[in-house]
């Protein structure tokens, strides 16, 4: 079965994948990536389902704060980010943000970000970029990040 979108085919299966995607619980989350289920876990993934932008450190302890100390805190964002349950933008200004690992795409696509410059913003893009770099002989890649900085529509 397909469904016609924007001239292009999509299958049920990839709108089922879609639609699974959206509906992702944290217990979906760690049980995905392999996790045990503990409190300091469930709060970072639910703050992070809930926010429509990457959020910092600060902004997902408003809810709870002096919950959980700081060591805990940052081990458990060291071992979702591990898992690749969460992944972190760093910005210009060295700020560190996180979001949800939506989708495990291919080692050589690039999942971009936008930071709008005024209401700070991050958004992740959800087009692929794919870059065909050679490093030397030797050299070994690990990561590439790509930040569009700029500004939302709603502040433009």
């Amino acid at each position: 079965m397909f469904f016609a979108v924007n001239r292009n085919c999509i299958t049920f299966a990839s709108l089922l994948h879609l639609y699974k995607d959206c509906i992702m619980t944290v217990e979906d989350i760690l049980h995905q990536h392999n996790l045990k289920s503990t409190g300091c876990r469930k709060l970072i993934l639910s703050e992070l389902l809930e926010s429509r932008t990457a959020l910092a450190e600060s902004e997902m302890k408003v809810s709870y704060p002096g919950l959980f100390d700081r060591v805990t805190f940052y081990r458990t964002l060291k071992t979702l980010e591990d898992a690749g349950a969460i992944h972190k933008i760093v910005l210009q200004d060295n700020t560190t943000k996180y979001a949800i690992s939506r989708h495990l795409g291919h080692e050589q696509d690039i999942h971009s970000h936008f930071h709008c410059g005024k209401c700070d913003e991050v958004f992740c893009l959800q087009n692929k970029i794919r870059l065909d770099i050679e490093l030397p002989q030797g050299f070994v890649r690990h990561n590439i990040s790509m930040v569009v900085e700029g500004l939302c529509a709603a502040c433009n």
